[in-house]
């Protein structure tokens, strides 16, 4: 009789096992079964933006997937927490302190008590965006002449931006030395105005500032030689002041002269 009775405790322990085996696990926020999901699609994880107003306001977007009804929904920045309602869809608008790096962690809570939460990380850029022509990168080349049209050799060309600066506060830009053709080329300067100098022993620098429509564009370049004074022009120029200075001292001495005689 006891050794029946061992038995079907035995017996009644294993089925307990295959019961409890057999039954669904629990979900939780890391299982693939879990009972609440959320997506959040903006801003997305990773991303940046510019924004020129503090406290700045982001729009967060999440889809939400839930087996049971939806009993609270939270948009937390750190900063400030909203209250979105109950729903398979939110667009709530939440405020961040500062700019740099920020994250807003959204979290669902079911009817049943299960609760996940999901976390997205953004940058903020402070200030209004920039014009898409501050980011365009421009591919420039031409041909240095005299105004003769003969080419220029060893003619020094630079080309810089009229907005982005280096650490030292210099525009950004590039140098090209003319072949024996007189030709340059220079890539890769920032817009959207271009500064254009080019400079040549026995000419003129030469300064332009431009703005184009195209990435890749020729710009040629005439430089002006610069003015040579004819020889012996200076010599006859001082000649010329010595002898009117001359003249002024003669009169003044004769004036002096008469008015001297007047007086006697």
């Amino acid at each position: 009789m006891r050794r029946m009775n061992k038995i079907k405790t035995i017996s009644i322990g294993i089925l307990l096992l295959l019961l409890l085996s057999s039954a669904p696990a629990s979900a939780s926020s890391g299982g693939s079964d879990q009972p609440l999901s959320i997506n959040i699609t903006s801003p997305e994880n990773g991303t940046s933006f510019n924004s020129d107003v503090v406290p700045h306001e982001v729009r967060v977007i999440a889809d939400i997937s839930s087996k049971y009804a939806i009993a609270n929904i939270t948009v937390d920045s750190g900063w400030e927490t909203v209250e979105a309602g109950p729903s398979s869809h939110i667009e709530e608008s939440v405020h961040v302190e500062s700019g740099g790096e920020n994250s807003i962690v959204v979290t669902v809570t079911d009817e049943k008590g299960n609760s996940v939460s999901e976390t997205t990380t953004f940058t903020i850029i402070t200030g209004p965006p920039l014009s898409p022509g501050y980011t365009i990168q421009y591919a420039v080349y031409g041909e240095v002449t005299d105004p003769e049209g003969e080419p220029l050799q060893d003619c020094r060309v630079t080309i810089n931006s009229s907005v982005w600066l280096d650490f030292n506060n210099v525009p950004l830009g590039s140098t090209s030395m003319t072949d024996t053709s007189g030709n340059y080329l220079i890539e890769n300067v920032y817009g959207p105005e271009l500064m254009i100098t080019a400079d040549k022993e026995g000419f003129r620098r030469y300064r332009s500032v431009e703005s184009f429509d195209n990435t890749s564009v020729e710009f040629n370049i005439v430089m002006v030689p610069e003015e040579k004074e004819s020889p012996g022009f200076g010599f006859i120029t001082g000649i010329s002041g010595i002898a009117f200075a001359a003249i002024c001292v003669i009169f003044i001495h004769a004036g002096n002269r008469a008015q001297r005689s007047l007086e006697k």
